[in-house]
């Protein structure tokens, strides 16, 4: 084992991610038709059929059986891509649920036996949220890149913010050790900003009456931050006896985050502050973890829905003669329309065309 770490002691230092968490809507999943793998896309969604029968009756039960298949799909293809994209696979639902969400599901690795993380579903408004830990981020990324998942989540899915990424190094020459970051800490290194008010420390240590060392870390910030480092000594951790090994940890764990930062962990690590910078010697990437975070989503969901959904839009709007009020009342669900949108006044003639539609003879 001593030879091993002597030699990881000489190695570059990789940044490595250590926790990925993200949520969307479930419908989302539709757009795996643009990925261009059919595996995706086996199960095709099914058009609501009218029922031949007349009265609201046949119709709630026309429209629920409808509902039912098109969970059917999303199910399936929810399946299929965390096993494509990620190389999981997912259990039956667990009975509690999951950070708000109604139920809940673990993730495994490919052979079903090794615990990856879990997944949250049910209510949040029709969300899915997928928790991978320590244990799982091993997995996912000894077969696919940051860079892949990236694509999958923000371009196919249309994700812009992950709800937290952990990025980590490892160092085993004890040169980036919990000192280290207490005196980085003193000279404002780990500051995102010039302005505003800093971060806070915790230098924490267990030892024994004798004097023996048992637990060693530095933390900065808090687990309520958007920014909160943990510098701790792994070997103590593990309860790694020898003495000649020396293995720190240097992890940062950021909450509500810019996508952008999984398609670049190092330049992401090395971006964040002048004491990650002093670790990693990528050049660094800035991305606003939280000012102008609403502004940079809203943009970038125009963009995401402008790529996906360009065309029909534009037909849309064509087939209401470039009247926009009326054609995005049709497109916008009623539950989402506030006072703002009661100038389209579209609902109820929408409804009228839709049934007068629904309930005729096609024409040959």
């Amino acid at each position: 084992m001593q030879s091993d770490f002597k030699q990881l002691a000489n190695e570059a230092r990789p940044v490595k991610i250590d926790h990925l968490a993200f949520s969307f809507p479930y419908s989302a999943l539709r757009h795996l038709d643009k990925t261009d793998d059919k595996d995706f896309y086996s199960l095709q969604f099914p058009e609501y059929k009218a029922p031949t029968a007349q009265g609201p009756e046949a119709e709630e039960k026309a429209i629920t059986s409808y509902k039912n298949k098109v969970r059917k799909v999303l199910a399936h293809r929810f399946d299929e891509f965390m096993f494509k994209a990620f190389g999981f696979r997912i259990s039956k639902m667990r009975g509690r649920g999951l950070h708000g969400y109604e139920d809940s599901m673990t993730i495994f690795d490919s052979t079903g036996t090794v615990d990856c993380g879990l997944i949250g579903i049910g209510g949040n408004q029709d969300t899915v949220f997928v928790q991978i830990n320590g244990t799982g981020c091993k997995h996912l990324f000894s077969h696919t890149t940051p860079q892949k998942i990236h694509w999958y989540l923000s371009n196919i899915i249309g994700i812009n913010r992950l709800a937290r990424l952990d990025l980590c190094v490892d160092d085993y020459s004890g040169v980036f050790d919990c000192q280290y970051a207490e005196k980085c800490f003193y000279e404002g290194a780990f500051r995102t900003a010039p302005q505003g008010r800093g971060p806070t420390m915790v230098p924490h240590k267990r030892v024994s009456q004798t004097g023996e060392l048992s637990e060693e870390a530095t933390l900065v910030g808090s687990r309520k931050s958007t920014v909160y480092w943990r510098v701790y000594n792994k070997k103590l951790e593990q309860h790694i006896t020898d003495p000649n090994v020396v293995w720190y940890r240097n992890e940062v764990e950021l909450k509500k985050c810019n996508i952008d930062l999984l398609a670049s962990p190092a330049a992401a690590f090395s971006g964040l502050c002048d004491f990650s910078a002093s670790i990693e010697p990528t050049e660094g990437l800035k991305i606003e973890l939280t000012k102008k975070c609403v502004g940079l989503e809203f943009f970038g969901r125009i963009a995401w829905v402008r790529r996906q959904c360009g065309v029909a839009l534009a037909e849309v709007i064509a087939m209401c003669d470039g009247d926009l009020g009326e054609a995005f009342g049709m497109l916008v669900p009623h539950k989402h329309r506030r006072e703002g949108f009661t100038a389209m006044g579209v609902p109820d003639s929408y409804q009228h065309m839709m049934n007068k539609i629904m309930n005729s003879k096609l024409e040959c």
